[in-house]
């Protein structure tokens, strides 16, 4: 059965902008580094007047942000800009309409009263912008805050302009608090949902801990969409958790694909101890290698697979507790070691598996505070590129049961 799922269906045009998929349930997109240009496909491109699209979303308000629909040949059709008093203007080739509303913050505050906004940045309430009644002959299309009555726009939307087939997120500027965050994405034909995306799973980057806490050579991981595809994860050595439903007998599958094989590119699967390293079950790319750790330490395959840089791998792990078992599958072959396909745990749980942990980098690249009383010398180490994507989850209790 399929407890949880993620696939990273954005793409970000990598000018410096931070991402993190899922805290609080949102797509939080930090322009604070870089500016955020952030898009997707739309499932079902919007080519008839039923067809819509809307998004939940909140954001810092101080600040302006985009919200651009995009044609053929990556044509701007309409930009829906949210300025720094929070109003929303609706631009396009044949020029600029006022939507004739603005966002809110502290439970309905408006924030063009400059009698009420407060001294310091405030995130605004989560809003619904809804995009429908398209009719690209005339230009016109239907605007929607929240619940309010949808107002017609005209004299937006170029003539040339008969489809719309992508959307993307943008901040303005770069600065501190150029934030947003995106709690749900849909399209309808008519009344009903034709596409919903969520953020359930919180991927979650471990802060690097300062000198002489412990594990202090772990450094900062970043991460981005790519490709409409996948979670890219940029470190010199990092980790990034994301808790899923405690699985005694359970399944992960995975698409993973290095940019460079020779540094380490691991999941761990663990049970989560509220510590960073190590876990119950870790397999993937250790020096230059396509490895599982066991009981019995760094166990190589029966099989030879390619390490290779940009190569996608697709990998299927499986765990039983009742049977001490983990299987793994690299790109549909089944891993075997000695002749057999059963892998013992690293660490044996004691509740199930409740946590995925990505693990990309080189150990050597951060000194610890006990390295550097020790004289030990740093090192230039590359920065890990490593590209993750079409998580699955399986509960597969079910099935052992079936078995007995």
């Amino acid at each position: 059965m399929l407890v949880a799922s993620q696939d990273f269906r954005w793409h970000d045009r990598g000018e410096g902008a931070v991402y993190v998929f899922g805290e609080d349930g949102y797509l939080t997109i930090d322009g604070s580094r870089g500016r955020a240009r952030c898009s997707r496909r739309i499932e079902n491109p919007i080519r008839r007047t039923e067809d819509a699209v809307s998004l939940k979303l909140r954001v810092a308000l101080g600040k302006c942000y985009h919200i651009l629909l995009f044609g053929a040949d990556n044509r701007i059709g309409l930009d829906c800009r949210i300025d720094v008093d929070g109003r929303i203007q609706l631009n396009g080739e044949r020029g600029t309409v006022d939507a004739g509303v603005s966002l809110t913050f502290h439970y309905g505050k408006p924030y063009t009263d400059p009698a009420i906004r407060p001294t310091y940045v405030v995130p605004s309430d989560e809003h619904c912008l809804t995009l429908s009644g398209f009719d690209f002959e005339t230009g016109k299309f239907l605007f929607a805050l929240d619940n309010s009555d949808p107002v017609e726009i005209s004299g937006c939307i170029g003539s040339d302009i008969d489809e719309i087939r992508a959307i993307e997120l943008a901040t303005e500027t770069v600065e501190a608090g150029s934030l947003i965050r995106l709690r749900e994405y849909a399209e309808y034909r008519g009344d009903s949902i034709s596409f919903r995306e969520t953020f359930p799973l919180h991927w979650a980057p471990v802060s690097p801990p300062p000198d002489g806490m412990p594990d202090d050579n772990v450094c900062e991981t970043v991460m981005r969409p790519v490709d409409y595809r996948w979670l890219e994860t940029a470190t010199k050595y990092g980790y990034v958790k994301v808790r899923i439903p405690p699985l005694r007998a359970g399944a992960l599958e995975f698409e993973m694909k290095p940019s460079d094989a020779e540094l380490e590119s691991c999941l761990i699967l663990e049970e989560y101890q509220g510590i960073i390293k190590y876990g119950n079950i870790q397999f993937g790319l250790l020096r230059g290698k396509i490895i599982i750790c066991t009981a019995e330490g760094i166990t190589e395959f029966d099989q030879t697979v390619e390490a290779a840089n940009d190569r996608v791998y697709t990998f299927r792990v499986e765990w039983d507790m009742r049977s001490g078992a983990v299987r793994l599958l690299i790109d549909g072959e089944p891993m075997t070691h000695g002749g057999s396909d059963a892998f013992s745990f690293a660490n044996f749980p004691d509740r199930g598996i409740d946590t995925i942990t990505l693990h990309p980098g080189n150990v050597r690249a951060r000194r610890s505070l006990m390295q550097k009383r020790q004289g030990v010398r740093k090192q230039d180490v590359p920065t890990s590129i490593v590209h993750w994507g079409a998580f699955r989850v399986y509960d597969l209790a079910g099935k052992q049961a079936d078995s007995h």
